[in-house]
């Protein structure tokens, strides 16, 4: 029975976790405003006063000895601690003092230590000496009702009494609860209120969080787990990553020439959600782990949004630049031509064709990042162009919801992406990728075919309307990864 529940208890735990490592903010908030909620009731909260008169039983029987007196008393004393908050007792005091007696009752308390004939009433009030007249009061009238059922009750020439041996006294110090009490309440109080939310909140906007969320969403590998700080490469005052940044960086651009059988794709799409800071500064790390790895890179300005959300925004003041811009991490920034933006938002495919034609002549490998509504270029318009795609999705931050209509809508434009670019992993989450992968992961190497001339081209050429050097180049630069 315990080994059925194991699961199930596991899976509890884990989606508790989950849901408090994704709304940790929430959680820490709520405790805070417990605590300050506790602080504050301490300090608003009336001061209450308590008191403490003590009576004893009292049992006089001629011809008895002081052991049988007193064991006589002890069988007494248990049930007069029972009527000390009868309405019998209370009742009179309720009446001078002109409340109700169950308000009463709550404020008087008639205790027997164990062993004992020594009966304690304890009360509480809003004022020292109105505890400590409370106090006597209730004993008087318990006095005064034990006389009166044990004179008619008559136990055989014995005669049992309570006498007020301890008068209250008056308190000096207020009875409240301790600062560390309340504090400790407020906490726990502010713990379980933010603990629920969480746990709403995660049900009510389900995220991907772990390498096996990706697997069962998308049915993809994941190539890599960046860290959950990732800076844009072209931040020209911080932007020195981390070793452990730019060895992920470089272990995405690895595995994903493993899964792709060995080659990298001459043109790489990053595609993302709608949600922009799920990919801010994975394209700019990418291209310069490509280029640390030995080949020649281009990152194609596609994105405004990403770069602008970049810290320190990687958009220009100025003027957009029309002119291809060196990096100083080795890879170039290309714009995109106005003609090539204008082509593709008219679902004219030419201008888009050519502008990554000629990048695969000049550069080993292309990032281009985009999403279905990135300016300048969207998805739709570049899928056609790229021969391999990288999900981009973030722990804990993309919805499952989002990352399922990103699947589909590269499947709708007949897209197979290579894998899953995992950012925003903690510590905690992070795993062996290629131990996750399937045998189905891994692709063979697609041979692609060499560049041929068009009957057009040939014409162009030998009419002299066009030099030999525009003509598409068989060779590309040195440097291709392989």
């Amino acid at each position: 029975m315990s080994r059925e529940g194991a699961p199930a208890r596991r899976a509890l735990v884990g989606g508790l976790g989950r849901a408090v490592s994704r709304h940790a903010a929430l959680v820490g908030v709520a405790a805070l405003l417990g605590v300050a909620a506790g602080v504050g009731a301490s300090q608003l909260a009336p001061a209450g006063w308590r008191a403490e008169a003590t009576l004893l039983v009292r049992v006089e029987s001629p011809g008895s000895g002081l052991a049988a007196r007193g064991q006589f008393a002890q069988q007494r004393v248990a049930s007069y601690a029972e009527l000390g908050t009868s309405p019998e007792v209370l009742g009179p005091v309720a009446a001078d003092l002109g409340v109700p007696v169950d308000e009463l009752a709550d404020r008087v308390a008639v205790v027997n230590p164990g062993g004992t004939a020594v009966l304690r009433v304890q009360t509480s009030s809003g004022t020292p000496d109105g505890a400590a007249s409370l106090a006597d009061d209730v004993a008087e009238s318990l006095s005064a009702v034990v006389d009166r059922v044990e004179s008619q009750a008559g136990s055989d020439g014995q005669t049992v009494a309570l006498d007020l041996t301890s008068p209250a006294a008056v308190p000096t110090t207020p009875d409240e609860p301790g600062l560390a009490l309340t504090v400790l309440s407020g906490l726990l109080a502010g713990l379980a209120v933010g603990l629920a939310g969480a746990l709403v909140l995660s049900r009510a906007r389900p995220t991907v969080d772990t390498v096996d969320d990706v697997r069962r969403i998308t049915g993809l590998p994941v190539v890599g787990q960046l860290p959950g700080t990732l800076r844009h490469g072209d931040d020209p005052v911080t932007g020195v990553s981390s070793a452990r940044t730019r060895t992920a960086l470089r272990e995405v651009v690895q595995n994903t020439r493993a899964l792709r059988g060995g080659a990298l794709p001459a043109t790489l799409l990053l595609a993302r959600t709608d949600s922009v800071r799920e990919a801010v500064g994975v394209d700019g790390g990418l291209a310069r782990a490509v280029v640390e790895l030995g080949a020649t890179c281009a990152l194609v300005q596609s994105d405004f949004d990403t770069r602008t959300l970049s810290r320190p925004s990687t958009v220009p003041v100025g003027a957009v630049p029309e002119e291809v811009e060196a990096d100083r991490h080795g890879y170039d920034r290309v714009p995109v031509p106005d003609g090539v933006v204008a082509s593709s938002r008219h679902l004219v495919r030419s201008g888009t064709h050519a502008f990554f034609a000629a990048l695969r002549e000049d550069y080993d490998v292309s990032v281009v990042q985009a999403s279905s509504d990135s300016h300048p270029l969207a998805l739709r318009s570049v899928t056609d162009e790229v021969d391999g795609v990288l999900l981009v999705v973030r722990s804990g931050v993309t919805t499952v919801e989002s990352l399922r209509s990103l699947s589909a809508e590269l499947l709708s434009l007949d897209v197979q992406p290579v894998g899953v670019v995992l950012t925003g992993v903690p510590p905690w989450r992070r795993v062996l990728v290629r131990a996750t992968w399937l045998d189905d992961d891994v692709r063979h190497p697609v041979e692609e075919p060499a560049p041929s001339f068009s009957i057009a081209d040939l014409v162009d050429h030998a009419g002299g309307s066009r030099p030999l050097q525009d003509l598409p180049r068989l060779r590309r630069r040195p440097g291709a990864l392989s």
